[in-house]
């Protein structure tokens, strides 16, 4: 086992760096690690995994607040990750031979080389080497492979062939970038270099960098046959690989510091990344989570009631408010009164001026800057992005000024507004000399629909709508005052309504300006028949969430554009929808969503002997907590139906569920009540409980325990005579598990696999007339 923490990172770092804690585990014949995950069932909802464990504080270094090697980052929600890795020969590297692209080797950060790849130029055994490509700067680079399930304490050799073109530079292998091997010495064949440490950790990384300060573009090494072994010195080298099995990755719930006897011990609990994804009560309208998701700078989303009279920053900066401003005398301006973007169902403030010149607008100090080319200051980098949305059927006013506060002879700036008459959208930049105007060949604007606008200073480019058009505006930085519904002189007052107004500062190519426009499919549909696995990754990049693994293939969702609950809510939704699985993953802080179709028709991990289980715990159940004969299904927008099985019905009475799902048809409702009906309407005999002590099984089938996770299948043979049958093929639903010395216990929560069988066109097992008929969706 390894046990690492991420002391000081967030769990969803991208950086995040690991400290190896398992030498303070308790890891006994009576005490370790247990690691529950999954659901009991495949209709009960897949809950926040946990692992509990007791650690060594005999030095004070796990206790909060204290000073010691960890502090202060010794707190809450610190991630931490368990894996255990299986070496079946004497070779603790998953890829010894470099036969596959990815070997686990990876540049060291900020120490990238030229190149590296496998390659067959020179090869030692089998088909492929790896070949470096050295940098001309440092050392050429650095690349390494991190080392997991080490014995602590004891002597370990690290050793790899490697060829060395000549008036190419030496390399030499080194640990952690301290312990440092002898370099080669020969070149045009191969030589194998070693390493020898003596491990204060489960866990090392090996490095192999040049002897050279610095080497040139076109120097470059092989490696083949890399081995990590206990012992003083290298043996003879093998192929047969270890292997890596994440078990949990999550974070400390807290520190509970304590004393058994004069022995103070912590006892933590860790949540998986479930628990992320419920720590926000609720998600505002999806197009103002994209807005904030993609960090605008400035934000003024103008939602705010019929009673106020100013509009807040939402941004983050705290900005000051826009307040209204008067031309002349008359016009109104009244929040929460208008309608915006139609997916959001926000209210917006409505201008109602009584001319172009008399009336009412909006207008605040853009407190701090956005950019600057240091005539107001410290320059700050960056180029700008601006977008907002409206509606009028006035046209020929401005709805968005950016400008210098200076006065009027000798402000500068950008206006946006739509052409008079055609209701084109336009573009003026005013400076003291003068002023120049894009007139846009977009349709007419001035329509009374919803509009939304994305200018990219950067880009040269403004997009309406989604639609892109080149633009040939120019740079503007050190603009202070941002006004909403007028020019920068307060006329040209605009008629309608305006909502989202938002700026961005680009850097390094964040925000890509491809998002921002998406926020257009956000505010009009709510990202209306996207696929189910990107609105799970839409919904989970909200929570900050880096990632979901997709799994299977996915149909399409409705609008979710209001939401309103948590992101685990909204996420649930889909998973409903999709009759799928939603679970965190077990080695990073990514979610995985699997679609129904993982579970067509599945293929068994491994088959298990009854004998080898711990039988007292093997459970097979019939009973009706599963049953579903009458299903009352709907969906936003569309018919509300009923599915039943009569047959059930009459047999044991009516067994009812409300099924509401995010689909895109009505007839897609019928399928997904149906396909519920038809599994659950008659629920037959089933093993439930699949307990293993897993250690104890071939190292092939004990590999295949740990890959095992939801939606894995089983065959379980040689079952006693009062079995259903012989031989029973069961799907994971979830499982607990011990990992003590020398003990490795899983108990796994299954179900049917046969539920997921369906129908295969001439397909010998699954097109058998009558039995393995059965049609899904």
């Amino acid at each position: 086992m390894t046990v690492q923490c991420g002391f000081g990172y967030s769990a969803v770092a991208p950086d995040l760096e690991w400290t190896d804690v398992t030498q303070f585990v308790k890891l006994t014949a009576d005490d370790g690690i247990s690691i529950t995950r999954g659901a009991s069932d495949e209709l009960a909802d897949v809950q926040t995994g946990t692992m509990s464990l007791e650690l060594d504080n005999s030095d004070g270094r796990f206790t909060p607040g204290r000073s010691g090697p960890y502090s202060p980052h010794v707190r809450r929600n610190c991630p931490i990750r368990a894996i255990t890795t299986v070496a079946p020969g004497v070779n603790l590297l998953v890829e010894p031979g470099f036969e596959i692209s990815d070997s686990g080797w990876d540049a060291a950060p900020g120490l990238a080389p030229a190149s590296a790849t496998i390659d067959t130029d020179h090869v030692k055994s089998g088909t492929y080497g790896f070949k470096i490509g050295w940098a001309a700067s440092g050392t050429g680079g650095v690349m390494q492979v991190p080392l997991y399930g080490l014995t602590i304490g004891v002597p370990h050799t690290a050793s790899v062939y490697v060829w060395v073109p000549t008036g190419d530079p030496a390399v030499r292998l080194d640990i952690d970038g301290t312990t440092v091997g002898t370099a080669s010495s020969l070149t045009n064949q191969w030589q194998r270099i070693t390493v020898t440490w003596t491990t204060t950790a489960a866990s090392h990384t090996l490095r192999i960098t040049t002897n050279t300060t610095s080497p040139v573009v076109g120097d470059f090494v092989w490696m083949d046959e890399a081995q990590v072994e206990e012992g003083t010195s290298a043996t003879a080298w093998s192929s047969t690989a270890a292997t890596h099995h994440h078990r949990f990755f999550g974070m400390v719930t807290s520190w509970p510091m304590g004393w058994q006897g004069l022995q103070s011990t912590v006892t933590i609990t860790a949540s998986d990344m479930m628990k992320w994804l419920s720590r926000r009560p609720s998600l505002g309208p999806m197009l103002v989570e994209e807005v904030q998701g993609d960090e605008a700078k400035l934000y003024y989303p103008l939602s705010e009631p019929e009673s106020s009279m100013s509009g807040g920053d939402q941004s983050g900066y705290s900005r000051p408010s826009l307040t209204i401003q008067q031309t002349s005398v008359g016009g109104t301006l009244t929040f929460g009164t208008g309608e915006g973007p139609p997916s959001d169902e926000l209210p917006t403030p409505t201008f109602t001026p009584s001319s172009a010149t008399a009336g009412k607008f909006l207008r605040g100090a853009i407190v701090p800057l956005l950019t600057s080319d240091g005539s107001t200051g410290t320059p700050i980098p960056g180029d700008l992005a601006v977008e907002a949305w409206f509606s009028t059927s006035t046209a020929g006013r401005a709805f968005l000024t950016l400008s210098a506060g200076a006065p009027v002879a000798f402000d500068s700036g950008i206006r946006f507004h739509l052409e008079s008459g055609t209701g084109k959208l336009q573009i003026t930049e005013f400076n003291p000399v003068g002023s120049s105007t894009i007139t846009v060949a977009t349709a007419n604007l001035a329509n009374g629909s919803p509009h939304h606008v994305v200018w990219d200073e950067a880009g040269f480019d403004v997009w309406v709508d989604g639609v892109q058009y080149a633009v040939a505006t120019t740079t503007h930085q050190d603009m202070v005052v941002l006004t909403v519904g007028a020019s920068s002189t307060g006329v040209d007052l605009w008629s309608g309504t305006i909502s989202h107004v938002a700026a961005y500062v680009r850097l390094g190519g964040f925000p890509a300006i491809s998002e921002l426009v998406e926020h257009y499919a956000a505010g009009m549909t709510g990202h209306e028949g996207e696929s189910s696995w990107i609105r799970m990754y839409r919904l989970g990049g909200y929570a900050k969430i880096p990632e979901v693994i997709p799994q299977g293939s996915f149909s399409t969702v409705a609008s979710q554009g209001q939401l309103g609950s948590s992101p685990l809510s909204h996420m649930r939704d889909v998973e409903r929808t999709e009759s799928g699985r939603l679970f965190a993953d077990r080695a990073s802080a990514a979610m995985v969503f699997q679609s129904r179709t993982v579970r067509y028709n599945p293929t068994s991990a491994a088959t298990l002997e009854y004998a080898d289980l711990e039988t007292p715990d093997v459970e097979f159940s019939d009973d009706d907590q599963k049953q579903v004969n009458l299903v009352r299904a709907s969906r936003p927008g569309g018919a509300t139906q009923r599915v039943q099985d009569p047959d059930s019905i009459a047999l044991d009475g009516i067994a009812e569920q409300q099924l509401d799902i995010l689909k895109t048809s009505d007839d897609e409702v019928i399928d997904a009540a149906t396909w519920l009906v038809i599994r659950y309407a008659d629920p037959q005999p089933e093993m439930r409980q699949l307990p293993v002590q897993a250690a104890t099984l071939s190292t092939a089938t004990y590999r295949a325990l740990l890959d095992a996770d939801i939606s894995t299948v089983f065959t379980v043979t040689d079952l006693p005579d009062e079995a259903i049958s012989p031989t029973v093929t069961v799907i994971v639903e979830g499982y607990t598990e011990e990992i003590k010395e020398a003990q490795h216990n899983i108990n796994f929560h299954t179900s049917r696999a046969d539920l997921g069988a369906v129908w295969v066109l001439d397909d010998p097992t699954y097109s058998v007339l009558g039995t393995t008929t059965r049609l899904a969706y």
